[in-house]
């Protein structure tokens, strides 16, 4: 017969007492930890609260929490702790990894997010590794919960008691709501935490551009639609604004110069993508011109989009550009120097032999006149051969101010090839130019393409005339210009049969002052030159790599809806006229045979001549008797062209008055400032027939 079991009621009411306190101190903890999540402003600060008051209510002998790291060890890392028992934390090794340190209650419950519960650490085989620490530091039961979910888990939360069996079912649904509530609790912190460093960032960041922006010595403006609405302090200073006066509200194209702002103009109605970078002529307020390099962007400002400006006065470094430019193009020259010299030898030599056989066979009287027009047809030819080719070293030579404008690339390339195409045939070298099969309108300076085309075309004449010696003896040199066009895109292609480029300097061709010639025979400056000025038309230069020889590509943007660039070409040779009526003319040169030749064609044509050697004379005699056209040199030793000219329309704004220079420079300088429809500049060799329409017309009495 089994015996009854008779429990006593006093115990019976002993255990429900102690399972009351022990649910009413987890109810507290809850409760207190609640309160300490809300007045919570830090992570760990709110951690050690939560291990405090778990020891402090419920007398656990240790609470801790701890952190799950990643790969590799997969630790758990003590974050903050509390209770008679903290030391035991420095005798432990404990993971979250499926191994003998990860298979205790902290690593299950991390791994599986379940709550682990030991309920007597004396009997329980899951926590034989710790058990010899747990009778060193008195504990009889332990639970772990999980701090989180899924991705998402932190860590675990771990409650150590000094008793068995200390974790009832009520205990754990409160405990796990702790660990809820501590999660979000931890997940809202750091997002607090965040935003806080965010703003505190933010804060710097703004600080900081704000610093930088009103201490940058260039000028920051920001514009809406052509509308100034921010500018920095320097760029009152740029563009010449006293303290008093604001640049807000003003429009952008106040301070654009006329030159610069119709390229300015289609900027500000379609901004380009990305940050550009360009270069424009700008004004200060009180009227000084300046170059400057501006860097654009989009930008929202104050809520509305707007395109944010870095302007940088450049003036400076365009003149050094400018003299760079143009010790570049002189030194291109002066490698070209033995070429043109055997150019103009040519036309020259003709001319002398038609002209020394000319007066032989007038000698003996066996020339014909119809023989002698032959010959005097030749020499005019001849000189107007002559002619050319100082109009190519001069329009090559002369100092590049002209404005941006468009202009069709391939008829430019065209002209440069013709002026270098008769120095290749000496050294056998053929030039083959294929046409464009439409028009190739490009933004920006013709004579600067010229430049970077003839450095191209000199260089692989070079490459190949001093490499012929290593070619088999049936090779001949050729070098090819061909035109690819790809919608707003315009690649030109020059490339040679040559020995190519060697790939261990490829990278170095367009360095400053880098050069393969031998001493004396090269700057080094012509690629590097070359590469900026077709980045300036927003280009691009580089060097192909090709199967042989080389190859260099000009990429530019094509300019769209622009029709056929009109291109300036020499007048026709004018018939000379039969008579030019009784008109007096003043005829002023120091050359006495170019006078004289000048004098006795004008006066076959009926005029009336007067002749000096300066210019002082030349006003004496005018102002004896003035004359109804003057026609004079610049260069002469007493009283040059120019202060001439300066007195004589000062005499007489409309007097008609004729310059012929041979000066390299003169001639674009004085067409920009005095040419108009009274005064006219002719280039030596002159042209008598144009020269003979001109004086026709400035005979005919103002405005008929």
């Amino acid at each position: 017969m089994a015996r009854p079991n008779h429990r006593s009621p006093r115990m019976t009411g002993a255990k429900a007492d102690d399972d009351a306190r022990m649910v009413d101190r987890a109810v507290t903890v809850l409760a207190r930890s609640t309160e300490a999540l809300v007045r919570a402003t830090d992570e760990f600060t709110l951690l050690e609260e939560i291990c405090r008051i778990g020891v402090e209510v419920v007398g656990y002998r240790l609470v801790w929490i701890g952190y799950a790291r990643p790969t590799p060890g997969k630790l758990v890392m003590p974050m903050a702790s509390a209770g008679a028992a903290r030391a035991y934390l420095d005798h432990i090794t404990i993971s979250w990894a499926d191994d003998e340190f990860g298979c205790g209650p902290t690593g299950i419950s991390i791994r599986t997010g379940e709550p682990c519960i030991i309920t007597d650490t004396e009997t329980s085989e899951v926590y034989r590794p710790w058990r010899e620490a747990a009778r060193r530091f008195g504990f009889r039961s332990t639970i772990s919960l999980p701090i989180g979910d899924g991705d998402e888990r932190i860590g675990a939360l771990m409650f150590y008691a000094d008793q068995p069996n200390a974790f009832d079912p009520v205990t754990v649904r409160l405990l796990m709501g702790l660990a809820r509530n501590l999660a979000h609790g931890i997940s809202a912190l750091r997002m607090k935490a965040l935003h806080d460093q965010t703003a505190r960032d933010l804060a710097e960041s703004e600080e900081r551009y704000r610093s930088l922006i009103e201490m940058a010595p260039d000028a920051i403006l920001v514009h809406c639609h052509g509308t100034i609405v921010f500018a920095n302090p320097a760029s009152s200073e740029v563009f010449g604004a006293g303290p008093d006066v604001s640049l807000v509200g003003r429009p952008l194209l106040d301070m654009v110069h006329e030159d610069s702002k119709t390229m300015a103009v289609s900027r500000i109605a379609e901004p380009p993508p990305g940050t550009y970078v360009g270069q424009y002529k700008l004004t200060t307020l009180d009227g000084r011109v300046f170059e400057a390099e501006i860097t654009a962007c989009s930008i929202t400002f104050r809520g509305v989009p707007a395109r944010l400006l870095t302007i940088r006065d450049i003036t400076e470094r365009a003149q050094v550009q400018e003299q760079l430019l143009q010790n570049a193009k002189l030194a291109t020259l002066g490698e070209m120097a033995a070429g043109l010299v055997h150019e103009l030898s040519q036309p020259l030599n003709i001319i002398r032999l038609a002209a020394e056989g000319a007066l032989m066979l007038i000698e003996r009287g066996k020339a014909t006149p119809e023989w002698q027009a032959q010959q005097f047809q030749l020499v005019a030819e001849q000189s107007e051969r002559a002619a050319e080719i100082i109009d190519d070293i001069r329009i090559f030579s002369r100092r590049d101010t002209t404005p941006l404008q468009v202009f069709d690339a391939m008829q430019t390339v065209e002209s440069a090839a013709e002026v270098l195409c008769r120095q290749l045939k000496p050294d056998g070298i053929s030039l083959e130019v294929a046409a464009a099969t439409a028009p190739t309108p490009v933004r920006g300076r013709r004579v600067q393409l010229e430049q970077v085309v003839m450095n191209l075309l000199n260089n692989a004449h070079h490459a190949l005339r001093d490499g012929k010696n290593h070619m088999p003896r049936d090779w001949r040199g050729q070098i090819r210009i061909a035109a690819e066009q790809d919608f707003d895109r315009l690649r030109i292609l020059i490339s040679d049969n040559g020995p190519g480029i060697p790939e261990t300097i490829r990278h170095r061709i367009f360095e400053p002052f880098f050069t393969t010639k031998d001493a004396g025979r090269g700057t080094g400056l012509g690629l590097s030159v070359s590469y900026s000025l077709i980045a300036s038309m927003g280009g691009r230069l580089q060097s192909l790599e090709c199967a042989s020889g080389a190859t260099f590509a000009i990429d530019l943007p094509l300019v769209a809806n622009a029709g056929p660039s009109q291109m300036t070409s020499m007048p026709p040779c004018a018939p000379m006229p039969s008579a030019l009526g009784n008109g007096h003319i003043l005829v002023v040169d120091d050359e006495a045979a170019a006078a004289d030749a000048l004098a006795h064609y004008l006066r076959a044509l009926g005029c009336r001549i007067s002749i000096a050697a300066a210019g002082d004379q030349a006003w004496e005699l005018f102002c004896k008797d003035p004359a109804d056209i003057v026609i004079t040199d610049l260069r002469m030793p007493a009283g040059n062209g120019e202060e001439l000219v300066e007195k004589l329309r000062e005499f007489d704004p409309l007097l008609p008055i004729i310059i012929v220079t041979g000066h390299l420079g003169a001639t674009e300088r004085l067409t920009d400032t005095l040419q108009d429809d009274r005064c006219a500049v002719l280039k030596k060799p002159l042209a008598l027939g144009n020269l003979g329409e001109l004086i026709a017309r400035f005979l005919q009495p103002p405005g008929e």
